[in-house]
């Protein structure tokens, strides 16, 4: 038989391309995208050609849509739609990638998904290692370098956001290794001390609370620990990161000089997020518009009206390694939530607080019945991700979304639908 007609030649071409996201990831956004019109259009087509059209007829695919139809709504009360037109029609080559990848783990009795899952989990080794040596050699094995004291890059080089890809895949990683037995559940405590220690050296501070949390989270449930127990694992690794804290300078510089712990909101990052319910306040319905917060901020009346810090006229220097004098005209808010509140208004969050509060209700009442270690892995990592005070990147952006809504992916394909 013709290896393109085989029934098999678009599975197997999606399967490889869902084994080979991690590494689009480290390649830019030019890369992702590409890698998400491919995977879109062949998962398209095979769904076509095998007529499996039922295979859309599922809870949170109906979910996504509603979802995606408030981004279009919110178009029609942006202050500048042409700004958000891309981010809010485009939205839906995430649901394609989540519904794709479902598809191919799911496959004729999961038969891709041993592969796909070890491909990821040694992508995450590598990265793993390369990160401990650019910590212990000043750069990676690619010669890439941090210009920031106390940041490692890794493969992403001058992008330093490491730290998110790592936290988006650690727990994914941990559950495969138990799923291969490669280790077994005590045995697992070793990769899983590895991890947090190499979180912590990437020196993303609010990446690694919550790979920490995350972590935390998983060995209680996982491992049913005893209030005991948790209090000497705690007390233990906080010990160990703090004569580590000690012992380097630039860390002592990111995890303790850097940060004011006396007056923390007056940080930078909640600086952002005042900005952003002040543009609330000002557009309470339907907000600004996606990708609007960084249209609307600039505007003089936020500053007159509302007596902006004095943060407002300085602009950052990158020549400095001291980032503290960012001023507080940006992007985004630096965080998912003030940012759907601020842009989408009670409308946009309304519609996104539901969509979760489902889903993530489902994902656990499910888990509590069959016990997938996949499952939880997932799901804790939505849960943590749409914490509401931790800085994180944008709901949107393509980098952070893909991590998150291939986790989010994961969850909902082992999700036991039960028959009525």
């Amino acid at each position: 038989m013709n290896l393109i007609t085989s029934k098999y030649f678009l599975p197997n071409v999606l399967c490889l391309l869902v084994a080979l996201l991690p590494i689009s990831l480290l390649s830019g956004s030019l890369v992702i995208n590409a890698l998400h019109v491919l995977i879109s259009i062949i998962f398209l087509f095979e769904i076509f050609k095998e007529k499996k059209f039922n295979f859309f007829k599922n809870e949170f695919f109906y979910l996504l849509l509603i979802l995606w139809l408030s981004f279009i709504i919110n178009l029609f009360f942006s202050s500048h739609p042409h700004s958000g037109l891309l981010r809010s029609l485009g939205f839906i080559r995430f649901i394609l990638l989540i519904f794709a990848i479902k598809y191919i783990l799911l496959y004729e009795k999961e038969k891709y998904i041993k592969f796909i899952l070890n491909i990821w989990l040694f992508i995450f080794i590598i990265v793993t290692i390369d990160l401990l040596i650019e910590y212990y050699f000043g750069q990676n094995i690619f010669g890439f370098k941090s210009n920031i004291p106390g940041r490692l890059s890794g493969f992403l080089n001058d992008e330093l956001k490491i730290g998110g890809y790592y936290l988006g895949f650690v727990l994914v990683s941990i559950a495969t290794l138990y799923n291969n037995k490669i280790s077994g559940k005590k045995s697992l405590f070793i990769p899983i001390l590895i991890f947090i220690f190499v979180s912590f050296l990437i020196g993303e501070r609010s990446n690694f609370i919550k790979l920490f949390m995350l972590v935390f989270l998983f060995s209680i449930i996982f491992y049913n620990l005893k209030l005991s127990n948790i209090i000497f694992i705690s007390l233990f690794l906080i010990l160990i990161l703090y004569g580590l804290i000690l012992k380097n300078e630039n860390l002592k510089y990111r995890y303790l000089h850097q940060i004011n712990f006396s007056n923390i909101s007056k940080s930078l990052y909640f600086q952002h997020y005042e900005s952003a319910v002040i543009i609330f306040k000002e557009n309470p319905y339907f907000g600004v518009g996606i990708k609007n917060f960084r249209n609307e901020i600039i505007k003089e009346k936020y500053k007159s009206k509302y007596g902006v810090n004095d943060h407002w006229n300085y602009t950052p220097d990158k020549s400095k390694t001291d980032w503290d004098n960012r001023h507080i005209i940006t992007t985004h808010p630096h965080q998912i939530n003030f940012e759907i509140l601020s842009e989408t208004g009670i409308f946009g969050f309304t519609c996104y607080l539901i969509f979760f509060i489902l889903s993530l209700t489902k994902a656990l009442r499910n888990y509590l019945h069959n016990k997938n270690i996949l499952l939880l892995s997932s799901f804790l990592f939505c849960l943590i991700y749409l914490n509401p005070i931790l800085p994180s990147g944008s709901f949107f952006t393509t980098f952070g979304a893909t991590i998150f809504w291939m986790n989010y992916a994961l969850m909902i394909t082992f999700i036991k639908q039960t028959n009525k």
